[in-house]
């Protein structure tokens, strides 16, 4: 019969869920302060494979057509090939 005589609680015991709008806000937040407190920089995404051939075709058309003179055309190929 002791719980009878406690007072009622006027405080909710836990946090209140947030909206979404309130949770995005809180999330960027602690996002930017996690970003702050890097010592190493962000990884760079991957760019897409390099396709060789598909490379080497288009400069052969503009070679051809005499957009690129012979030694644009070496130069390209060179570095188009290099790793």
């Amino acid at each position: 019969m002791l719980f009878l005589y406690r007072p009622r609680e006027t405080w909710m015991p836990f946090a209140r869920p947030m909206g979404r709008t309130d949770q995005a806000a809180y999330n960027r937040q602690l996002q930017a302060q996690f970003a702050s407190t890097r010592r190493v920089p962000p990884a760079l995404p991957a760019s897409a494979p390099h396709d060789t051939v598909t490379a080497l075709k288009e400069l052969g058309a503009l070679h051809q057509s005499g957009q690129l003179t012979d030694a644009e055309f070496q130069q390209a190929k060179a570095k188009v090939l290099a790793p």
